[in-house]
């Protein structure tokens, strides 16, 4: 009997061998080994396979009896290893020098990312430069998308807003970005004006309007906007546009504070969330920029942070005004008046406990919008002691603490971006005929959203940057910081 099913296995390796041969083999660029696939289609883990990669293209993804079908020169292990798309950070402010940015979100598997801010780098910055030499692979970075101008009443108006929108499509920038708060005249001639160009539109909330009208864009940026506005016009009249007296913003400050008590009715929330999810409106929670006000403000929290290794990889002059007791704009602006403010409507509890309140409600309001089917992106907007690249992956811990499973919260780093960008037949999933845009973790991220973390490679814009490149890339970040 043993010989016989030994006959037997020798015939079916032979059938196997013989169809390999009968087949033409194909050549790979490169080809991925023995990994783990988190295709992100479902929530699942394809084990043991081979990734195939030819320019540029994901062509095959085979299990071991198949594999043999390519060859290529370029072999890379993945056994243990946990292969996933690349992570798309949304909503990015470029505030350093640019191959330093770019190479710290590599290093974090951060494979595209939206700059919101084109005025980023005072000028000295040809952002579109950027974006073009990334694409054409003279520069080595995530994919670089660039918004226009933020776009308040101090750079457009009724007689201008052609020109600014058409500027727009002749300079091809990715979005329209609304950034102040608008005459509703204008702010209609704005989207009505990027709809007919087909232009995209992001932005902050209309603070002096019902939330209707800021849920006419595509994507609105932090869920903290909902601290500022209403669904009806209550917020906006008893704000009277933020008339100051005093040094303080009496007016604006007691609608906040009016509209963070409403947000605690579970049942007006309810409707908010409700008409958000029923507009098809993408949002970009961005809750870590938030995050960081209580940590600011507190004593103890705020002298922790210098202890934060990753605040190695800041300009040693953003590090140093971050950290800094009278430069820091959130202890030397921020809490003088939010002190002097909830003691004057007899609120006696400190400054850091508004902000850590407030900061719980963004994670209900985030969990709340992903249950009513509101399709989240993952933005860190990065600024202070924020650092690119390690801050997608304190957003997504966030999402995780919202209630978000790590699959959930995937979804929102990778599948979110590319259907939002309308390029989801290409992009957002490890699938063949999708572009080879993906990353190499030590751990399944499925289990623990901390293994997202764990990069041991990325490959991206058909070149492959192995864990030694990437951690290069982060000590020439680290010497170049102490520098500037």
């Amino acid at each position: 009997m043993r010989k016989i099913l030994g006959l037997l296995g020798l015939f079916f390796l032979t059938v196997i061998s013989l169809d390999v041969y009968a087949a033409e083999i194909q050549k790979a660029d490169f080809i991925f080994d023995h990994v783990n696939v988190v295709p992100m289609t479902r929530e699942t883990v394809l084990s043991d396979r081979s990734v195939i990669v030819r320019d540029g293209k994901i062509v095959g993804i085979t299990d071991i009896h198949t594999s043999a079908l390519y060859t290529s020169a370029k072999h890379i292990d993945g056994r243990g290893r946990y292969l996933m798309p690349g992570l798309s950070d949304m909503h990015v402010h470029l505030r350093m020098p640019p191959q330093d940015f770019f190479d710290l979100n590599l290093a974090q598997g951060v494979t595209t990312v939206f700059n919101m801010g084109i005025a980023d780098g005072g000028g000295k910055i040809d952002h579109l430069a950027l974006r073009a030499g990334i694409a054409a692979g003279t520069m080595d970075g995530p994919r670089y998308l660039v918004s226009g101008p933020q776009l308040d009443s101090s750079n457009v108006s009724m007689s201008t807003v052609d020109q600014v929108l058409q500027e727009h499509v002749d300079r091809g920038y990715d979005t329209v970005k609304i950034h102040g708060d608008l005459s509703p005249e204008l702010y209609d001639a704005i989207i009505s004006g990027a709809r007919a160009r087909g232009l995209r539109i992001r932005g902050h909330g209309q603070h002096m309007m019902p939330l209707a009208q800021t849920l006419r864009m595509d994507s609105v940026e932090h869920v903290e906007e909902l601290l500022y506005i209403s669904q009806d016009a209550a917020l906006g009249e008893e704000a009277k546009f933020g008339v100051e007296a005093d040094g303080n913003i009496d007016n604006f400050l007691t609608a906040y504070y009016h509209n963070i008590s409403r947000l605690q009715d579970h049942a007006y929330r309810a409707g908010v969330v409700t008409q958000i999810a029923q507009s098809g409106v993408y949002w970009d929670p961005t809750m870590v920029i938030y995050s960081m006000i209580p940590i600011y403000v507190s004593d103890d929290r705020f002298h922790a942070l210098a202890s934060d290794s990753r605040l190695q990889y800041l300009p040693d002059s953003i590090r140093r005004e971050s950290l800094d007791n009278d430069k820091n704009e959130y202890r030397a602006g921020l809490v003088p008046v939010f002190s002097k403010f909830l003691l004057s409507i007899g609120d006696h509890t400190t400054v850091e406990h508004h902000f850590d309140q407030n900061m719980d409600m963004l994670l209900t309001l985030t969990r709340e919008l992903h249950d009513a089917g509101v399709p989240l992106l993952i933005g860190s907007d990065v600024f202070g002691a924020l650092v690119p690249g390690y801050a997608q992956h304190q957003e997504m811990e966030l999402f995780v603490k919202a209630g978000l499973t790590p699959y959930e919260t995937l979804q929102a780093a990778t599948v979110n971006g590319a259907k939002y960008l309308g390029e989801f037949g290409q992009a957002g999933t490890i699938e063949v005929g999708k572009r080879a845009d993906f990353i190499l973790l030590a751990g399944n991220p499925l289990v623990d959203i901390r293994n997202a973390a764990d990069v041991r490679g990325v490959f991206t814009h058909g070149k492959w940057h192995s864990e030694e490149d990437l951690a290069m890339r982060l000590s020439r970040v680290a010497n170049d910081a102490a520098t500037n």
